[in-house]
């Protein structure tokens, strides 16, 4: 709008905002005023265009995603950071992280015991019966 507005006063000296162009206009149209050089076209041209491409313009601005705008210097410095310092580097070292609360044993105690479907199995049936039990001992009282 502050651009096609600009243009408006630049080109034909009429402010698309003020009541008194919009006057002015009317009071030539109504006295009998007839259009004729390629900027009264063009004028009306773009008078009747305005509202289509306003129209128009606020569709995309509509969907456009305005944080990624207002994030988008400190995404690219973000950017030129990681290829000015990041480029060498094909891994992340994470030092002193310690290990979560398991003791090494009894990771390696986990991964080299994997339990078999068979354990598993028994496992499932041994949850089914007792919820089973359980169904039935609220159904007998």
């Amino acid at each position: 709008m502050l651009i096609s507005g600009s243009l408006y006063i630049f080109i034909w000296n009429f402010n698309i905002f003020s009541a008194d162009n919009w006057n002015i206009v009317y009071r030539y149209w109504e006295s009998g005023g007839v259009i004729h050089t390629w900027k009264d076209y063009l004028l009306l041209l773009f008078l009747i265009a305005y509202i289509p491409f306003w129209y128009i313009g606020w569709k995309y601005f509509h969907k456009l995603n305005f944080l990624q705008i207002l994030l988008w210097p400190i995404n690219k410095y973000n950017q030129h950071m990681i290829e000015k310092y990041g480029a060498d580097s094909n891994h992340i070292v994470l030092k002193y992280m310690g290990t979560g609360g398991i003791k090494i044993e009894e990771e390696i105690e986990i991964k080299s015991k994997p339990k078999t479907k068979i354990e598993t199995d028994a496992e499932v049936n041994k949850i089914r019966s007792a919820i089973a039990e359980k169904i039935n001992s609220v159904k007998h009282k």
